[in-house]
């Protein structure tokens, strides 16, 4: 038994380390394992509403059924947003030189304004706080952004990766009970109760986080999208999308969301900032006092302080990947190791 054991985990050190080495190249299949993840209870429901005998072609025809009905969103998704989006984009894009320029004409006299009638104590005071805060966060976004583009730029088998990827979540999501059978019949029968148990964990807090991510980024998007237009600010789409991508990024996200929009109305409308922050505060306080309570719930249960630490610490080690899974890896760890803590100070039983 205790040999068994020794070669498990020698498998998974193994596999562990060719994942590791080939990392940029299996980003899709990452990908494929989130929307995998996400359509899993989908696809469960409505396996159990199809009337079939066959549990094999019953889950085939309940996947398939979602393949059809995430496509048909996507392309009225695509119909309706595309156009618009591609071409704001464009511009946004176009326009991103002429948006830095005008930024920084009006942020020199802004400084110049500041220099003459803020006193020297009170500027000193300002200046060193906002240089040590400049530092951490721009050390952690420059560190973030690096290791992001150099996974990307080391990618080999991308592209094929991505043509595989719907075949791969197929047949994923068909055999995930057999995956799961397969995988507690690797460990000692007196384990089992345990592995399962830690795995309905895993599930419960990583479910309730993905989903919820996913979730808050649209709604975080569609709602800055909307409040940009209606505060008539250049290429709305762009933004809302920028904002919900970003909202993936706990703690540092909405704030590049907030200085990425800034500029954009500092660039082209200044007297629009004040309406820009007036819409970030409304939304973060609906998201911090509403959304994130309901959403998340108590699963995660991560003071600030030290979601902010664990951030810097995941894009140092990881990139901007490492800042979007660094939060719910931290709880799920936090969770394994108190059961784990509890499971082996129980006594024996005689």
């Amino acid at each position: 038994r205790f040999l068994r054991v020794v070669l498990v985990l020698l498998a998974l050190l193994v596999v562990g380390w060719v994942v590791w080495s080939v990392r940029a190249a299996l980003v899709p299949f990452a990908v494929g394992a989130v929307v995998a993840y996400v359509l899993a209870p989908f696809v469960a429901a409505l396996e159990r509403t199809i009337p079939l005998r066959s549990p094999a072609l019953r889950r085939s025809l309940a996947i398939l059924i979602s393949y059809a009905l995430v496509a048909g969103l996507l392309a009225i998704a695509g119909m309706l947003l595309v156009p618009p989006l591609v071409r704001q984009a464009s511009e946004f894009v176009r326009s991103l030189p002429i948006y830095f320029d005008a930024a920084n004409e009006v942020i020199i006299d802004w400084l110049d304004r500041y220099q003459a009638e803020v006193p020297p104590q009170i500027r000193n005071q300002i200046e060193t706080n906002l240089a040590t805060l400049g530092s951490v966060v721009i050390s952690t976004v420059r560190m973030a952004v690096g290791k992001t583009f150099d996974a990307v730029g080391a990618a080999v088998g991308f592209f094929s990766a991505v043509v595989l990827l719907p075949f791969w979540l197929f047949y994923v999501l068909k055999d995930e009970h057999r995956a799961l059978s397969w995988f507690y019949g690797l460990w000692p029968v007196n384990w089992r109760g345990d592995v399962r148990t830690i795995l309905r964990m895993i599930d419960r807090t990583l479910a309730a986080y993905i989903r919820g991510q996913l979730f808050l980024g649209l709604l975080i998007g569609v709602a800055t999208g909307v409040a940009m237009s209606i505060i008539g600010m250049t290429q709305p789409i762009v933004l809302g999308v920028i904002a919900g991508v970003l909202e993936l990024v706990p703690i540092l996200g909405p704030i590049l969301t907030f200085i990425v929009i800034a500029l954009v109305a500092v660039a082209t409308d200044p007297s629009k900032l004040i309406w820009v922050g007036l819409v970030f505060i409304v939304i973060q306080q609906l998201e911090n006092n509403l959304l994130v309570p309901r959403i998340h719930g108590h699963l995660v249960q991560l003071n600030p302080a030290v979601v902010m630490i664990l951030v810097v610490t995941g894009g140092a080690l990881w990139g901007i990947v490492g800042m979007i899974v660094i939060v719910p890896l931290a709880a799920i760890c936090r969770d394994v190791f108190r059961y784990l803590y509890h499971r082996l100070s129980e006594e024996p039983s005689s």
